[in-house]
């Protein structure tokens, strides 16, 4: 499964996230050895790890997909605005696939499997950083690398479907900002079996802030990218999709020399 799902990377500190669902909870221990051999040829490294959840039944909502499924869409967005999805506020839950790094901010997407209580942990452990949580009107909230993607300092990639909330654009704007509506996917479906929405188009990993892989088939997204400026590396990877993954979801960054820039120094609002 995606490396980046499970393992997030911040400054030097390598975080193992929580994972909120049940069937992922032991997902950490495929990656043990490559993070031993990290800790043992770095002696910077920090390796660190998120309270490991009980998943108790307290901690998910009981009979929530049979009643959420059942709701027109407006009640289910009224839902997602509210943060009353399938997790409660038991325990911290999170998966790192819902942070989206911008320097000093972070930007945590409270979605099917990440809740408040795993924001304000986050938060509360790294306190160097800003941590904002945020909503996207998506009636299936998952994970943010398929829906809002910076690509370099002052311009993000965003998907075309659920709405960026208000507060977050005016944050954006406020720091000279720009929001790019990503490019039409060149499939209107996700392969069989998978759970992932069409947008894994825009599922691009970033090498540098002048050059990005992007999916082969996905030319769309290659033109709008080469004509932002960048360099565009094809590569052909929707062979991994069926399994739920994308350009970004399958790496794992690795630390960079530099520091800590802050890209958003006006504030706006609640950000």
């Amino acid at each position: 499964m995606p490396v980046r799902d499970v393992l997030v990377v911040i400054g030097n500190e390598l975080l193992e996230a929580t994972m909120p669902f049940r069937s992922r909870g032991f997902e950490y221990l495929a990656h043990r050895p490559l993070i031993e051999s990290y800790f043992r040829a770095d002696p910077g490294m920090r390796w660190e790890a998120a309270p490991k959840p009980r998943m108790t039944e307290t901690s998910y909502r009981p009979g929530f997909w049979g009643e959420y499924e059942a709701l027109p869409y407006e009640e289910q967005i009224a839902r997602v605005r509210a943060g009353e999805l399938v997790l409660t506020e038991a325990e911290p839950l999170f998966d790192a696939a819902d942070i989206a790094r911008c320097g000093k901010d972070l930007f945590v997407q409270r979605s099917l499997a990440t809740n408040t209580a795993g924001i304000r942990w986050l938060r509360q452990h790294l306190p160097e950083h800003r941590v904002h949580g945020v909503t996207f009107e998506s009636a299936h909230p998952m994970h943010i690398d398929a829906t809002w993607v910076p690509l370099r300092p002052g311009l993000v990639l965003h998907c075309a479907e659920p709405p960026t909330e208000r507060e977050l654009l005016q944050y954006l704007k406020a720091n000279d900002w720009q929001v790019v509506q990503a490019a039409t996917p060149g499939r209107q479906a996700p392969p069989p079996l998978s759970v992932c929405s069409r947008w894994l188009s825009m599922n691009v990993l970033v090498l540098a802030p002048g050059t990005v892989c992007v999916e082969a088939s996905e030319t769309a997204q290659m033109e709008q990218l080469d004509h932002l400026g960048f360099e565009v590396v094809p590569v052909p990877f929707w062979d991994v999709a069926p399994f739920g993954s994308g350009l970004h979801c399958a790496t794992l960054d690795v630390h960079r020399e530099g520091t800590l820039e802050d890209y958003f120094p006006k504030r706006s609002g609640r950000f």
